[in-house]
């Protein structure tokens, strides 16, 4: 129990949860994009696929409970990494005025910043679609009831809507990428050989996944145009 503690308080077992969690959450973002990329079919092939899902409760509740729970122990677990690298950084900036902020990431950077916006999307976003009527008004498209396929539609017509998810895509993005990073600096896999080549495919691993969601407000925009 003591070597458990200590490994949930020391630096590195904190470092090596958020990795991990990091990495559970990465899966999420892949698996869950594929299934919105049934939009692209048209109505009947997306509202199959959210019926499927559907019809996997409740066992689909007990997954969501512990991406809910992966989701929590990660913001916590940074945000006191964060706290303490803050707080370490000023006492080095005391002993070295010459340290400059230019040496981090820009997606490291900005993480406090994109992870706020990330935050209140999620909620936002599971208001407008998770725990909307997908059978009321916002389902109607041109007369008719579209179920789920109507509310997206409807709600990504709305260009601020679209412009807000969009950005929001790309907040995700800076975190994808500074995570893929992190998780094979986390556990010793760096090298001078491979380093440069992991650092570029987080890059373009985060762009695509960007680029990806944000592929579907744009389809709908041109489509269907704005209401």
């Amino acid at each position: 129990m003591n070597t458990l503690k200590k490994y949930f308080c020391s630096s590195i077992g904190r470092k090596q949860i958020v990795a991990l969690t990091s990495l559970a959450l990465i899966v999420f973002v892949i698996v869950h994009l594929a299934g919105n990329l049934f939009i692209f079919l048209g109505a009947e092939a997306f509202n199959h696929y959210a019926a499927s899902l559907a019809q996997l409760r409740p066992g689909l509740y007990i997954a969501e409970a512990i991406l809910l729970i992966l989701f929590l122990i990660h913001i916590v677990f940074t945000a006191t990494l964060v706290i303490e690298n803050r707080k370490a950084r000023k006492n080095r900036y005391a002993l070295q005025p010459a340290c400059s902020e230019a040496t981090r990431s820009w997606s490291t950077r900005l993480m406090p910043l994109t992870g706020t916006v990330i935050l209140i999307f999620i909620i936002t976003h599971l208001l407008d679609f998770t725990f909307a009527d997908h059978e009321g008004s916002r389902s109607l498209l041109f007369g008719e009831s579209m179920g789920l396929y109507g509310v997206v539609v409807n709600s990504f017509r709305d260009i601020l809507h679209s412009s807000y998810y969009i950005l929001a895509m790309f907040c995700i993005s800076s975190h994808l990428i500074h995570g893929v990073e992190s998780f094979f600096q986390t556990f010793g896999l760096n090298h001078t050989r491979y380093t440069p080549l992991i650092k570029k495919i987080s890059v373009l691993f985060g762009l695509g996944i960007a680029f990806g969601y944000s592929s579907i407000p744009v389809y709908v925009i041109i489509k269907f145009g704005s209401p």
